[in-house]
């Protein structure tokens, strides 16, 4: 039996190994952070130059139920650095949130799957030790971005070292129990496809509970949330550091109970058994169809959450929109997000925006499956059949062009049903603003596609449109960009004759990825070309 001591050992060598791999995600993505918050804080002290600008913003802010539920609550009195927490830290912590799931599964479940488990269990290792390890680096990984965090708000005008602290602090905090979160359900689940999936999912309910209670006063549903958690020590404000008691307290409670969950499991098993009575074949004609059947729990749930989030938020506009038309709304940030036009149909494609970045992740998501199959070593065995890659990859543009048609329906109609009762707007407004947006997720397809096919191992980049898009959507007001800037956005295109530009852009990568897959060898995880093992077949 391996004693202790050696047993800290095993754990500590297994975190420097899993520290290594995970060092280009340690490094690059603090420092993102850190740059990117820099680049942008300071233009909220331009923009709010003055304390009359800054309170009316606050006072036009706090007016909309829609703002609250995606940034939280905003305090009367804010100051410039409350108002940069609340909007860019908002955003921030949503995003890095994503990525503490992903890279949690990376770490634990996605290591079981790849057999590496196996080889710790035969030093010694159990299944306890191993989420120890990957505790170690999770926990890198989460100071390292409150660091990045606090560095960068240090560039503000009217921060000093108390708010930066305070804003890295809960920056750590929120990656922390997310990541938490995401090792517990990891247990719960089959495989590392599974565990990601449970974890995004748990981090919108997270998300949508902290929204609720900061836009309705549901405290049973967002005084949990690891969201909260920046509004409760409120940096530029209070500094209020007696809440990371709690998260510590919270912490000790959620890997207590994952390292339980880890022991009494099964190797390469959930705790939970999902469909473990008899399995009948997938049937499939083709791998456009084998593709529906694969991702259609995915398609369904996707289109139903989208139109819930985007009839729940156009009813939440109600308020503001009658401010606006009464023009108690003049100009501002709000006044930006309207547009000169009519503010409920304005307001819609405020709401257009998002449901349109939702569609684009799911488009990124889908279209990214083809490289990640194709690095686990499915799409070699699926060529076995007689599909060759470019064939499966058509299949998977073609399914999330489908797919993401859907959810923009699905929400135009929620929201065209929701803004004709309440904001006095049209089905074409809705269909305009929300369907029109198709362009830009078949520009994403095209970009995933493009990237799949010649560099899969680069697909992350895909990402990156969908991001500079959203940022300059939801914080150009704030920042004052140029209207030319703002204009050229991505999710700024619809309805516009510039969105054939997209439309054609998309159908440009997905031609070229397909034709750049066509005229390489396949790569599977492990390295290997599969061109080696025989002649390619191309189909």
């Amino acid at each position: 039996m391996i004693t202790r001591p050696a047993l800290m050992r095993h754990v500590l060598h297994t975190a420097r190994i899993l520290t290594r791999e995970e060092r280009a995600w340690l490094l690059a993505l603090p420092t993102a952070v850190a740059l990117l918050t820099a680049l942008l804080a300071p233009s909220y002290a331009t923009t709010y130059a003055t304390a009359a600008d800054l309170a009316r913003a606050v006072a036009a802010l706090r007016l909309s139920k829609t703002t609250a539920a995606l940034y939280g609550e905003l305090p009367a009195s804010a100051a410039v650095v409350q108002l940069a927490v609340w909007e860019l830290g908002a955003l921030t912590c949503l995003l890095l949130g994503i990525v503490v799931v992903l890279r949690a599964v990376a770490v634990t479940r996605a290591q079981e799957d790849g057999g590496r488990s196996e080889m710790l269990h035969g030093i010694g290792v159990g299944p306890v030790g191993e989420l120890a390890a990957s505790c170690l680096v999770l926990a890198t990984h989460c100071l390292l971005l409150g660091v990045g965090a606090g560095a960068g708000l240090a560039a503000l005008d009217g921060a000093n070292s108390a708010d930066a602290l305070a804003y890295g602090a809960a920056v750590c905090g929120t990656c922390a129990l997310i990541g938490a979160f995401t090792l517990l359900f990891a247990q719960l689940t089959t495989d590392a496809t599974g565990a990601r999936g449970v974890g995004l999912a748990a981090l919108g309910l997270l998300y949508a509970g902290h929204g609720a209670w900061a836009a309705e006063g549901w405290t049973w549903a967002g005084a949990w949330s690891p969201f909260a958690l920046r509004g409760i020590i409120d940096p530029g404000g209070e500094n209020d550091w007696r809440p990371l008691l709690v998260v510590c307290a919270a912490l000790l409670v959620l890997l207590a109970a994952a390292a339980a969950a880890a022991h009494r499991r099964d190797l390469g098993a959930g705790l939970v058994r999902i469909g473990s009575g008899r399995r009948h074949p997938l049937r499939a004609r083709g791998p456009v169809t084998l593709a529906l059947r694969l991702s259609g729990i995915q398609l369904l749930v996707w289109a139903v959450a989208t139109a819930t989030i985007a009839g729940v938020l156009t009813a939440m506009g109600e308020n503001m929109v009658d401010f606006a038309r009464k023009g108690a709304v003049d100009g501002g940030v709000l006044g930006s997000q309207l547009g000169g036009g009519d503010p409920g149909a304005g307001f819609l494609g405020y709401v257009g925006v998002l449901t349109a970045a939702m569609a684009c992740a799911q488009a990124v998501v889908l279209t990214g499956r083809f490289a990640a199959e194709e690095c686990s070593g499915l799409v070699e065995t699926a060529r076995g059949t007689g599909t060759g890659s470019a064939r499966q990859l058509a299949a998977w543009c073609l399914g999330a062009l489908l797919a993401t048609a859907l959810t923009l329906g699905a929400a135009a109609l929620a929201a065209g049903l929701v803004g004709h009762a309440l904001l006095d707007t049209t089905a074409a407004d809705a269909l305009r603003l929300m369907a029109g947006q198709w362009p830009a997720a078949a520009a994403c397809i095209g970009v995933t596609a493009l990237l799949g096919g010649a560099w899969p191992r680069l697909r992350w980049l895909a990402w990156a449109p969908l991001l500079v898009g959203l940022g300059i959507a939801q914080l150009g007001p704030s920042l004052d960009l140029p209207r030319s800037v703002m204009d050229a956005g991505l999710f700024a295109q619809a309805a516009e004759p510039t969105a054939a530009w997209l439309l054609l852009g998309g159908v440009a990568g997905i031609a070229s990825g397909v034709l750049a897959v066509r005229s390489r060898d396949l790569r599977t995880t492990s390295g290997r070309r599969s061109g080696s093992a025989g002649p390619r077949v191309r189909r």
